[in-house]
Formats: structure tokens, C-alpha cells, sequence
């Protein structure tokens, strides 16, 4: 069967798509590893990033080249079984991806509005992560028994629970509980930290007006690009996603299937925003720009000793004045 203009167009923007979530996401898990005593220690931001990048990973190795050859082939040629584990793994972990972003969206927020508390735990940080994975999987569970292969067009999408009332009260626990929630939290978030870099919210807690300007004026410029561009690009890319499950809850499951207009560009957001995230962190965030530098630099070691000291005389704080700080480190959590 001869491809058709769109369809092949739609191969290769996926195959692109493909490509730079592939390298753009090792890229960013190579620096955090293998410089994680230095950047993932003790700090919660990077280590919801590590975890994002590898759900992107995820997704973009073991769901993207099944859309592809469907795209390639004008079918689903995979066979039953595989439309369900697939499926489910590509629902699942965009679940996570989600999650990941409000967890992220919340570490911002808290470092900013509460910059006296202590980081969180490093076991309380796991435990959300693994929440993170545990919870979509559990939620999307049901899509293994939905998921099927219709003969009559030979494409792999979900079909409606048989009992009417039971596909709507799932569909709208699962718009509800993976979509809409970690979203409005990300919005509550970042807007809170747009008024708080602006000077317009009192909620930065301290007693002296010349330590709280200090605190905002050194985390603004190294949070607002990265933050706000992450918030921007995941609202445009998840929007028409969320406006697929809005159509479910309201019509059901089967009212959009695979092929059709919105769902095609609701999976074609998902995955632009896998692709883009890295582009975002490698070119905005400070850590991660120098440590990829370093990594393609000669003198590692040395590299990375001048660069952990500067940082160290960049951002300690003068604590002679803060008398309400109650240990160095506290202090410290804000600017990581």
C-alpha cells in the first residue's frame, strides 16, 4: 500500500522527534550522572529532573518506533498483545512525566516562598519518585484490558468499558488523578513564583527586608528563563491532550481513537515536549550547561574543583546579619 504525502510527513517528523529525544535526554542523564556527587546530591530539583528524563527516555525508546512503522506501514502490524503493553507503557509514563513536572513546579516553589526550610529528605525525595512511577502505572491499568486491535481498520486503540457508567467515572479518576491535578499544580506554582520573583507576593518569611531582596535577587535570574519556559512548553504541548480526555469524559472512550485529528495532535504535543525538555535544561539551566562543558573539556577533575568553589563563593550567604537562620545549609537549600 503506497504512503500517502501526510503520512509520510508524519513518519519523518516522528522519526525526528525520535532522534532528539534519543540524544537530547542521554545527553542530560549522561551529565547528571556522571557528575551526580556534585549536582544530584542533596538536591531534589535535579534529581525530579533525572527522573524525568528517564521516563522521557522511556517513552521515546520502547512506544515512539511502534508509532513510527504504524505511521510507515498505514497500520497496526504489532498484533494484539503488543497494542496493550505499549499503550499502556506510553499512558503510564506520560503519567509519571507529569507528575515529575509538578514535583518539580513544587521544589521551585518551596526553595523560593520558604527559603529557610530545610531541603526535603533524600528518602522522602525517593518516595515521591517512586510514587511518581507507581501511582500512573496502578491508574492506567485498566487501558491493558481497553487497548485492542479493531480488525476491520487494523489500528490499536482503546475501546469503551462495556458498562457505560463505569467508562465514564474511570475516564474522568483517570483525567482527574494522572492529568488534571499534577497540571494545576504546576500553574498554582509557577504562578506563585512569577509574583514572587516580581515582588508582589509576601511570602517569602523573614524578618529582615535586606536578606529577603538578597535571597530573590540571587535566585532570579538562575530560576525565571528555566522555569518559566519549562511552564510554557509544557502547557502548549499538554494542552491538546487534556482537551482529548475532556472530549472522553464527555462522549467516551472510543469517540477518539487512533487517527483521528485530536489525538494525533495530543500524542504529537506529548512527544515534542519530551524532545524539547533537554533543549530547555542544557541550554538555560547554569549546573547542567557548565557540567556538559566540562564533560567535553580535558581537565575534568580540575574543572570541576574550580567550579564547585566558585559556586560555593557565589552563593554563601552572609549570615552575620540573619540571625534567623538556623544553620548554614537551611540557607543554602534556597539556591539549589
Amino acid at each position: 500500500m503506497a504512503l500517502s504525502s501526510t503520512d509520510t510527513f508524519k513518519a519523518a517528523l516522528l522519526a525526528l522527534i525520535f532522534m532528539m529525544t534519543l540524544v537530547g535526554n542521554l545527553i542530560v542523564s549522561i551529565v547528571l550522572t556522571r557528575y551526580r556527587r556534585v549536582v544530584l546530591k542533596n538536591r531534589p530539583t535535579y534529581q525530579f529532573i533525572l527522573n524525568m528524563v528517564l521516563s522521557d527516555l522511556v517513552v521515546g525508546l520502547l512506544t515512539m518506533p511502534f508509532e513510527f512503522i504504524s505511521y510507515l506501514c498505514g497500520k497496526w502490524i504489532f498484533g494484539r498483545v503488543a497494542c496493550k503493553i505499549v499503550e499502556f507503557i506510553e499512558i503510564a509514563v506520560l503519567g509519571t512525566a507529569l507528575f515529575t513536572h509538578a514535583l518539580i513546579a513544587f521544589d521551585r516553589y518551596r526553595c523560593l516562598a520558604r527559603p529557610y526550610l530545610p531541603k526535603m529528605e533524600t528518602r522522602v525525595v525517593r518516595k515521591m519518585i517512586i510514587l511518581s512511577w507507581i501511582v500512573p502505572a496502578f491508574i492506567s491499568s485498566p487501558y491493558l484490558y481497553m487497548f485492542d486491535v479493531i480488525d476491520s481498520e487494523k489500528i490499536c486503540t482503546p475501546n469503551s468499558i462495556p458498562i457505560m457508567w463505569l467508562d465514564k467515572l474511570y475516564v474522568i479518576a483517570d483525567f482527574f488523578t494522572i492529568r488534571l491535578t499534577p497540571f494545576a499544580i504546576v500553574c498554582w506554582c509557577y504562578f506563585h513564583v512569577a509574583r514572587i520573583m516580581l515582588g508582589r507576593s509576601p511570602q517569602v518569611l523573614t524578618d529582615s527586608a535586606a536578606t529577603r531582596l538578597s535571597v530573590i535577587v540571587k535566585n532570579k535570574k538562575r530560576v525565571t528563563r528555566t522555569a518559566c519556559l519549562v511552564a510554557i512548553s509544557f502547557a502548549v504541548c499538554w494542552i491538546p491532550t487534556f482537551v482529548m480526555n475532556f472530549v472522553r469524559v464527555i462522549s467516551g472512550t472510543d469517540r477518539v481513537y487512533w487517527g483521528h485529528l485530536l489525538h494525533e495532535i495530543a500524542m504529537f504535543g506529548t512527544f515534542i515536549n519530551e524532545a524539547v525538555n533537554p533543549i530547555i535544561y542544557c541550554a538555560f539551566d547554569g549546573n547542567i550547561r557548565e557540567r556538559l562543558r566540562l564533560l567535553f573539556s580535558c581537565n575534568h577533575d580540575e574543572n570541576i574543583g574550580r567550579s564547585t568553589n566558585e559556586t560555593e563563593k557565589a552563593y554563601r550567604p552572609n549570615i552575620a546579619n540573619a540571625r534567623d537562620i538556623r544553620t548554614h545549609g537551611s540557607f543554602r537549600a534556597a539556591l539549589h
